[in-house]
C-alpha cells in the first residue's frame, strides 16, 4: 500500500509540473506581451548562437530578444526600403534598434518599453547609410572587385562589362592600386616618398581614406607612373571608375577626386614590321616551324593575316556554342562549312564596339586552321582535343588562351627571326627590352598593308572594325615615304589632241603702232 501511495504521489507531482511552469512556457514567435509572461514564461529556444526573437501582438514594432545567456533585451523594429548593392535594386529589410535590457524593476519593464517605442521607431524612419568616412581606398577597391563588375556598365546601363574589360580592370586594381605586383621596382615607385607640387607624398594611394583623396592624389599617381604614360592614364581612370560606382550606389558620400582631372592624350603609337621582316615572318609561319609549335604559330598567323584583336582571336571556338554559358565564355566561332566553303568565315559575337561581325578567312589563315586541326590528332597534341577552343590553355583546356599565354614563345620568335627595329615609331613604351613583334604590331602591320596595297584607309578601318577611318589613320597607318614621291600628277588629265594656244603680245596692238 505504501508503494502504491508513493507512486500515486509521484504521478500527482508530475501532473502538477505538466500543468504548471513547464507546461506554460511560450514557444510562439508572436504573442501578446504582458509582465507575467515576460518574467516567468519565456526561455531561450535557439541554436546557442543567435538570439531567440519574439514579437508583441499588442504593440507593433516591439520585439524582445532572448539571448543564449538568458538575458532579455527590448528592440524596436521596422521594415524599410533599402538598396541591395549585390542585386542592384531596392528591397524591404527589417531594421532593429536596441532599447534596453528587460528587468523587473521600475524603468525597465514592459510598460517602459511601450512608452519609449515611438521615439525608437522615429529614428528608423530614414535609415542613414554606413558612415564610410573611415574607409580606406584599397578596401573600396576590393569591394569593387567583388561587386562592381557584376552589374551594368556605368556609361551604358543596357550593357554589362565584357570579360576582357573585367580582366583588365582586375589587373590594374590588383597590380597598381593594391600593390600585388611581382615587379619590385614598380612597388618601390608606388610607395616611395616623392615631392609633387611642393607637397610630399609618402604612401600609396590605397592607404588613404576615401574622404581624403583629392585631385592632387590622382596627379601623384600619374607622376609615380610617368615612365608608362598609357598605364598611368588607365590607372587614374580606374580610380575614377571605382569612385563613380561607389557614389552611384551610395557606398560613399564624397566627391570623385578625378572629376577635374586633365586627361593627357598619349601620342599615337604608329609602327609596323618592315617589308622584309614581314616576308620573313610569313615564310616562317607557313613553313616547317608550324610542326614544332602548332598553336602558337597559328595564333601568330591569324594575327598577321586577319588583323583582329588578340582577345577575339584567342577566344575563338571550333564550333558554335550550344548554350548561353558557352557563348558568354568565348569570343566567337568558325561558321559551319568553313573547311570547304568557297568563302569561309568566322563570327565574333561581341567585339570591342559591342557589335558582332562576320570575318572572312583568307587562304593563308584557312591553311593554318586546317593544319592545326590535323595536328591536334597527333599524340603530343591530343590534350587540345578536350577543348572546344582553337587556342586552349595547356594547364586547363576548358579555358581559352589569353594574350599573355605565349609570351615566352613570342620573345623567342623575335630572337630567332632577328627583329631589331620597326618602321615608324619605335620608342619603347615599356621597361626593359621591347619585343619588336607583338600581337598589336601584327594588327598595325595588317592595317598599313591593307591601306597601301588594297583599298586605302577606308577599307583598313572596316577590316579592323574601327568606328571611323580617322582612328585608323591616326593610330595605325604608317606613312610610306615612297608615296610622297609624286611624278606626273596631272598626266592622265591632259587632253589627248594636240592644241595650239596663240598668245598675243600686249605691245603689238595696232592702235599703238599707228600712233607711233
Amino acid at each position: 500500500m505504501k508503494i502504491f501511495a508513493a507512486v500515486a504521489a509521484q504521478i500527482s507531482k508530475g501532473d502538477k509540473m505538466i500543468r504548471g511552469v513547464k507546461a506554460s512556457k511560450i514557444e510562439e514567435k508572436t504573442f501578446k506581451f504582458d509582465g507575467d509572461k515576460l518574467k516567468n514564461k519565456l526561455v531561450y529556444r535557439g541554436n546557442g548562437k543567435a538570439p531567440d526573437k519574439r514579437y508583441d501582438e499588442n504593440c507593433e514594432g516591439l520585439s524582445l530578444f532572448i539571448w543564449p545567456s538568458g538575458n532579455k533585451v527590448f528592440y524596436a523594429y521596422k521594415y524599410v526600403q533599402m538598396f541591395n548593392h549585390k542585386k542592384n535594386k531596392l528591397e524591404k529589410n527589417c531594421l532593429y534598434k536596441k532599447m534596453f535590457r528587460y528587468q523587473d524593476v521600475q524603468g525597465y519593464k514592459y510598460r517602459d518599453a511601450k512608452d519609449k517605442l515611438k521615439e525608437a521607431l522615429d529614428s528608423l524612419k530614414s535609415p542613414v547609410g554606413k558612415d564610410n568616412s573611415g574607409l580606406l581606398f584599397k578596401d573600396l577597391a576590393k569591394r569593387f572587385l567583388k561587386e562592381g563588375m557584376e552589374g551594368a556598365r556605368l556609361d551604358d546601363p543596357d550593357l554589362n562589362y565584357k570579360q576582357s574589360t573585367k580582366t583588365r580592370y582586375i589587373q590594374y586594381v590588383k597590380s597598381i592600386l593594391l600593390l600585388k605586383n611581382k615587379d619590385r621596382s614598380r612597388i618601390k615607385d608606388l610607395t616611395k616618398t616623392i615631392i609633387y607640387k611642393n607637397k610630399p607624398s609618402n604612401k600609396p594611394i590605397g592607404d588613404y581614406l576615401c574622404s581624403e583623396l583629392t585631385l592632387w592624389h590622382a596627379e601623384v599617381l600619374r607622376e609615380r607612373l610617368k615612365d608608362s604614360p598609357t598605364t598611368a592614364n588607365s590607372c587614374v581612370q580606374m580610380v575614377s571608375v571605382i569612385f563613380k560606382w561607389a557614389i552611384n550606389n551610395d557606398i560613399i558620400q564624397c566627391e570623385n577626386p578625378c572629376r577635374n582631372y586633365q586627361w593627357r592624350t598619349a601620342n599615337p603609337f604608329k609602327a609596323k614590321l618592315f617589308d622584309e621582316d614581314t616576308a620573313k615572318l610569313k615564310k616562317h609561319v607557313l613553313g616547317k616551324a608550324f610542326d614544332f609549335h602548332p598553336h602558337f604559330i597559328t595564333s601568330v598567323g591569324l594575327h598577321l593575316f586577319m588583323g583582329q584583336r588578340s582577345t577575339d582571336i584567342f577566344g575563338l571556338r571550333w564550333e558554335q556554342p550550344s548554350s548561353e554559358e558557352e557563348k558568354n565564355s568565348c569570343s566567337g566561332w568558325l561558321l559551319d562549312g568553313w573547311e570547304t566553303a568557297e568563302l569561309p568565315s568566322l563570327f565574333f559575337w561581341d567585339m570591342k564596339n559591342r557589335k558582332g561581325a562576320k570575318i572572312h578567312i583568307d587562304r593563308d589563315s584557312l591553311s593554318l586552321l586546317k593544319r592545326l586541326k590535323e595536328a591536334n590528332l597527333r599524340e603530343k597534341n591530343k590534350w587540345a582535343l578536350k577543348s572546344p577552343y582553337v587556342f586552349p590553355q595547356r594547364k586547363d583546356p576548358t579555358k581559352s588562351a589569353v594574350s599573355g599565354s605565349y609570351q615566352k614563345p613570342l620573345a623567342k620568335l623575335n630572337k630567332t627571326l632577328g627583329f631589331e627595329k620597326l618602321e615608324g615609331d619605335n620608342i619603347s613604351r615599356v621597361r626593359g627590352k621591347r619585343k619588336i613583334f607583338s600581337w598589336k604590331i601584327a594588327r598595325k602591320t595588317f592595317a598599313s598593308e591593307v591601306a597601301r596595297n588594297k583599298g586605302g584607309t577606308e577599307l583598313a578601318s572596316r577590316k579592323l572594325n574601327h568606328s571611323s577611318p580617322a582612328i585608323t589613320r591616326k593610330s595605325y597607318i604608317v606613312p610610306d615615304d615612297e608615296e610622297m614621291i609624286i611624278e606626273n600628277l596631272y598626266e592622265k588629265n591632259l587632253p589627248e589632241k594636240e592644241t595650239t594656244v596663240v598668245i598675243k603680245s600686249p605691245w603689238n596692238k595696232k592702235e599703238d603702232i599707228d600712233k607711233e
